[in-house]
């Protein structure tokens, strides 16, 4: 199943960011999977950092040897999907900043790289740098070079907003994949054991304003369950688009916080991609309250599609 005229999300180039690891070799075969369902063009990137290796002779063996994988990975995309791999450019120097004024001026409509030592706050990772500071999605690989499987279990957690669902519902019908909807409410944060007296009951004597009654456990647990049940009507609706492409759906709700419960469902869940909106935040917003989309990018232990909010 390719995709087709109409779909929800346009994908033409694929800007494809390698550095001789193993990691970006696993990002390849996605990247080249990702361009056979969308007919898409892959322009690579190679990226050497001088910074980190100053020595000529290492220089020259890494640009050698990422210019032998580039025409093993020709042969393999036309050989496999046809699929057109576009000429070959070199970033040195200062790799996230070049990197990030590559994907500015190419055109393309998502990056894939491999997620190999990204972790949460280091500025200088290529990964996260990318992740926070380009306006195009992002994939971000994390899987086995062996692994030919692809996407079979694909996750989608409720964030911000409503604007993933109809992409995830495409990717999962072009890989044929199950679509699993998460919901994770907090509801310690929000459920308050405690209620106040207002004016109103306070003028019936019975009690005295201000004063704070504390609630039964029945109560407070009736409060959860109406948050639960209110966050599961809204991903049932949000997985409509899915149910009417004939797409296999699950909705599931959790309680918590969604930092440690989407990463661990995650994981015992099986799933090979998570799918989330991400918004370019001002690095003293992320300062003052954080990222939790870049926090789950850097947690889960798959592969994360970061669709960018438009």
């Amino acid at each position: 199943m390719n995709r087709k005229q109409g779909d929800a999300r346009k994908m033409r180039r694929i800007q494809l960011l390698l550095d001789g690891s193993e990691s970006s070799e696993v990002a390849a075969k996605h990247a080249i999977k990702m361009a056979s369902k969308y007919d898409a063009e892959i322009k690579p990137v190679k990226v050497v950092d001088t910074r980190r290796f100053r020595t000529p002779k290492v220089i020259e063996t890494m640009r050698a040897e990422m210019d032998r994988y580039l025409e093993d990975l020709a042969e393999m995309a036309q050989g496999c999907c046809d699929v057109t791999i576009g000429a070959a450019k070199t970033i040195t120097a200062n790799p996230v900043r070049d990197v990030l004024a590559e994907t500015k001026s190419s055109g393309c409509d998502l990056i894939v790289l491999g997620a190999s030592g990204y972790t949460r706050g280091t500025t200088s990772d290529i990964g996260a740098a990318v992740l926070r500071e380009t306006k195009k999605d992002v994939l971000l690989v994390r899987d086995r070079l062996e692994n030919d499987r692809f996407y079979r279990k694909i996750l989608m957690p409720t964030l911000e907003s409503d604007n993933v669902p109809k992409y995830a519902a495409e990717i999962a019908g072009l890989f044929n994949a199950d679509l699993v909807g998460c919901s994770v409410v907090n509801t310690t944060d929000v459920v308050q054991s405690e209620r106040i007296v207002y004016l109103p009951e306070a003028a019936t004597g019975r009690r005295h304003l201000g004063e704070r009654v504390t609630l039964s456990e029945t109560a407070v647990d009736m409060k959860r369950q109406v948050l639960l049940d209110r966050a599961a009507k809204r991903m049932d609706n949000l997985l409509g688009p899915a149910r009417s492409m004939g797409i296999r759906t699950e909705s599931v709700v959790l309680d918590g916080k969604p930092l440690e419960k989407i990463p661990s469902f995650a994981a015992e869940g099986g799933f090979d991609l998570v799918m989330i909106e991400y918004r370019n935040r001002g690095r003293f917003s992320r300062i003052l309250s954080g990222n939790l989309p870049e926090d789950i990018a850097a947690r889960a232990p798959c592969s994360v599609f970061a669709v960018k909010a438009s």
